[in-house]
């Protein structure tokens, strides 16, 4: 077995017609779902671990595996990075203004009728709308529009008649504002509940 560590993330581990033999392993039967396969590709890493230092136990990987034509074949192990939080975990965010709420409305008509609801029946805070490139709206509160004594959104807030409330994460206004155009950054409630 010849092992080559290519970088901090990247190995490759090449392995002959006589390794195969010892591991009892053929390049065609190597399917990670069958569970003596694993255990075969983890005594590997775990060799590879003492002779290079490459650590694959503590991080995701991608193992690729080609045949050769000697009756051996190459494996490359690439340390795979956590994935990035989806837009909808963590806690909602908080500025200076206090906590945000965010709505998610899927027309025009719902986005323009909570906008009229929250003016006639709520203090207004800060207030912003978005237009995603596929269609729908989001409507993020912040300030006074939420209860910042205890920092949780009213009991009760007409936008969620009209919309879906979703958590304001950092996750997710990252993607908001990469996936989405700002229509009106400051006032969007009293701007938009004329037009309803």
């Amino acid at each position: 077995m010849e092992l080559i560590r290519i970088s901090d993330s990247k190995l490759k581990i090449m392995l002959n017609a006589e390794d195969m033999a010892h591991y009892a392993i053929t390049s065609d039967l190597l399917n990670y779902e069958n569970t003596e396969t694993r255990r075969i590709v983890w005594q590997i890493l775990d060799e590879a671990k003492h002779k290079t230092g490459f650590d694959a136990a503590s991080d995701r990987v991608l193992i690729q595996v080609y045949p050769s034509r000697t009756g051996g074949c190459e494996m490359y192990v690439t340390k795979v990075p956590p994935p990035l939080p989806h837009p909808s975990e963590g806690d909602n965010m908080r500025t200076r203004e206090g906590r945000s709420e965010l709505y998610l409305f899927t027309n025009l008509e719902g986005l323009l009728q909570a906008c009229r609801q929250l003016a006639c029946h709520m203090p207004l805070g800060e207030s912003t709308v978005y237009a995603l490139e596929g269609g729908g709206y989001y409507l993020l509160l912040r300030g006074e529009a939420i209860d910042t004594a205890t920092g949780a959104p009213p009991a009760y807030c007409p936008a969620e008649e009209y919309g879906e409330r979703k958590k304001c994460t950092a996750a997710r206004m990252a993607y908001i504002k990469e996936h989405a155009v700002c229509l009106c950054e400051k006032g969007a409630i009293e701007q938009f509940s004329v037009l309803s």
